[in-house]
């Protein structure tokens, strides 16, 4: 029995079994859903195999494996993590852990990649109880959004590579198919309630190249296999490192001669690093650390100024450009007559300007001592200003 978490997938693994000679009269490949419903039903498995196997946790899946207690089972995920830290080993006796993405790309498994970062105002992203983002935070981040910059960046970067983009919202997703429609780039929107013929045949036209721009709604993320696929922008900002990791590297899927770009404007790379970065996976549970991500756990990375290419901090010079990296060493100047005192008050001083949302700034000039506060780059106050409609 082969689980899959979506029906987009029983397609896609019954032709990998035909292509790999397994005679598919000895299997039930079947979405999570459709066997619970069936229990009693379907014949009994002597083998169970979960694909995406870090939803199990989940009760659907949980009332499969009690239904076939004595049935042994296998699960597969490269992402084996959960939002609320709570680990597999519930469903699970072992964990046999595979390579690390470096080696699968050295190996021809994966493609290698470039990754773009591109900084924006997050000041607004509220946690749910989930512990990934609230969606009317979202909303109100995505309004901001530079509008132009997605296609423009696009163009600049991955000018007709097929390319799919993560959004947060079924209005947002439609909204950056236009803009690309608009600019003469064919693209079209889906998500899970797209009516399943019409969804179909736009995933049909994608894999065919006669779209070249695919934008969804958490639809395309596990498993979506289209192998020529070669640019992802991830306009979905998240906490979950599973979402980070299975939608950045959707474009990696190996092709001789390929060379996939991420194009990252939510600032993800900020929070999980580059997607080759070393990662330690365990059955056990997680430690929490509240909603809010420790300082300890922000990876070691940095944009490049001249072409905003995602790559380590200890870069000398960027692998991309080859521009030189510039480090920046804050100069100390000593008192040598300075003498200890005692302190028996202390006040805090904050600039009032720091407290505040952008949406509260009224003029160009609190608009510069912000972004020089929260070290944004000067192209933010300019499209803060179109956004107001200061500049025409």
């Amino acid at each position: 029995m082969f689980m899959v978490h979506r029906k987009e997938l029983v397609e896609q693994i019954k032709e990998t079994f035909v292509k790999d000679e397994i005679d598919l009269s000895h299997t039930t490949i079947m979405t999570v859903g459709r066997i619970k419903n069936r229990l009693g039903k379907l014949k009994k498995p002597t083998l169970i195999i979960t694909d995406e196997t870090h939803h199990s946790l989940a009760k659907t899946y949980r009332t499969i494996y009690e239904y076939y207690h004595d049935v042994p089972r296998i699960g597969f995920s490269a992402t084996p993590w959960r939002l609320s830290g709570k680990g597999l080993k519930d469903v699970y006796e072992d964990m046999v852990v595979g390579p690390q993405v470096q080696w699968l790309i050295d190996n021809h498994y994966l493609a290698p990649f470039k990754m773009y970062g591109f900084q924006c105002d997050t000041s607004d992203l509220k946690h749910s109880s989930t512990g990934d983002f609230t969606k009317q935070s979202m909303d109100e981040m995505a309004k901001k959004t530079i509008h132009g910059d997605i296609v423009n960046n696009w163009k600049k970067l991955a000018n007709g590579k097929k390319t799919i983009i993560y959004c947060h919202a079924i209005w947002f997703s439609k909204q950056v198919a236009e803009w690309f429609n608009q600019a003469g780039i064919p693209a079209e929107h889906a998500d899970s309630k797209t009516p399943a013929k019409e969804r179909d045949a736009i995933m049909e036209k994608f894999r065919q190249g006669k779209i070249k721009i695919l934008c969804n709604v958490d639809l395309v993320s596990e498993g979506f296999n289209v192998p020529d696929c070669s640019c992802v922008i991830m306009l979905r900002p998240t906490e979950s490192l599973v979402l980070y990791i299975q939608q950045s590297m959707r474009s990696m899927r190996y092709v001789k001669g390929k060379e996939a770009v991420i194009i990252d404007q939510v600032e993800n790379y900020k929070r999980f690093g580059l997607p080759n970065a070393d990662r330690q996976w365990s059955l056990e549970d997680r430690e929490k650390k509240g909603k809010k991500r420790q300082e300890s756990d922000a990876p070691a990375i940095r944009t490049c100024d001249e072409c905003f290419a995602v790559i380590p901090s200890e870069s000398k010079v960027c692998p991309v450009c080859g521009a030189e990296i510039k480090i920046e060493k804050e100069k100390v100047d000593i008192d040598e007559n300075a003498k200890l005192e005692e302190i028996n008050t202390f006040k805090l001083t904050v600039n009032s300007l720091a407290t505040k949302k952008p949406s509260e700034l009224n003029s160009v000039a609190e608009l510069k001592k912000y972004a020089k506060i929260k070290g944004y780059k000067p192209g933010w106050v300019y499209f803060q200003q179109k956004q107001r409609g200061w500049i025409k």
